[in-house]
């Protein structure tokens, strides 16, 4: 790799002054919500809301002053990424907050939370969640395919899968099943997208539990994901998806019966080593 000149670090400094003063505004912006929210707990799930659609706007450009970086010195800064990456923890965490991170439970458990966002409309929080998944990817993508962080992805994957499912109104989707409704198609859109996340959240640890880790949280995780994907198909009737759902359940579930059989077996033939 060619040595970076002088030149070279002076024009970067030039070119990335605009988006860290972008971030500055956005860091003061977000300090201010948050302050808001502690003196006002009847708006806070609204100010957290506002908070974590900032935080994605701090992500894209994190991941502009990294992408200035590869073009201009043609080496990546970890510094910016670590903080895009950072951010989408940060993110998901706020929502958590307002929606809970509950995976597979049925949906009177966790509407309750919903209630302070009934201003929020469909549409915002569809683009909320494309945004989010936009992000998600622009943060991949700057890291690469062989980073050390591949797989913790699968976690951010997943937990961006439960705050979509968590911040969509079923009731609502339900009751207002008619193409007339105010809404109807950025609920359909949200609906689908949440189906394919969990989805793809559930063979994430699938995967992770095969290709690296061999832990049967891994596995449980990927059954529990496939279950609660497995509610929302069961509300439509769509047989085609439930009947995949639960064979996806039926074949990871004896998978980990059988690993689970095999570490107990471990553990009995270590402590009559012992003997």
């Amino acid at each position: 790799m060619a040595k970076i000149t002088q030149e070279q670090r002076l024009i970067y400094q030039q070119k990335i002054k605009y988006y860290k003063t972008k971030i500055d505004v956005i860091k003061k912006d977000i300090n201010q919500l948050k302050i808001e929210s502690v003196n006002n707990k009847n708006k806070e799930p609204l100010l957290y809301f506002k908070i974590a659609n900032l935080i994605l706007n701090l992500i894209t450009y994190y991941c502009a002053l990294n992408e200035i970086s590869v073009y201009l010195m043609s080496v990546k800064n970890t510094t910016f990424l670590e903080k895009a990456r950072q951010q989408l923890y940060e993110t998901i965490i706020v929502i958590e907050k307002v929606v809970t991170n509950l995976v597979n439970v049925p949906f009177s458990e966790y509407s309750e939370y919903l209630i302070p966002l009934a201003s929020v409309s469909d549409l915002e929080r569809l683009n909320y969640i494309k945004k989010l998944g936009y992000c998600i990817d622009l943060v991949k993508e700057n890291f690469g395919e062989n980073t050390k962080w591949k797989w913790s992805f699968v976690e951010i994957e997943a937990r961006f899968s439960v705050i979509a499912k968590n911040i969509f109104d079923l009731k609502r989707f339900q009751k207002l099943d008619d193409p007339h409704e105010e809404g109807f198609q950025d609920r359909k859109k949200m609906f689908s997208i949440i189906q394919r996340l969990l989805y793809d959240a559930s063979l994430g640890y699938r995967e992770k539990f095969e290709l690296s880790t061999k832990d049967t949280e891994d596995l449980i995780k990927a059954i529990d994901f496939q279950s609660a994907l497995l509610r929302l198909n069961q509300l439509t009737g769509d047989q085609e998806k439930i009947e995949k759902c639960k064979k996806h359940i039926e074949v990871w579930t004896n998978i980990l019966d059988k690993k689970i059989e095999e570490i107990e077996e471990q553990k009995r033939n270590k402590q009559i080593s012992k003997k």
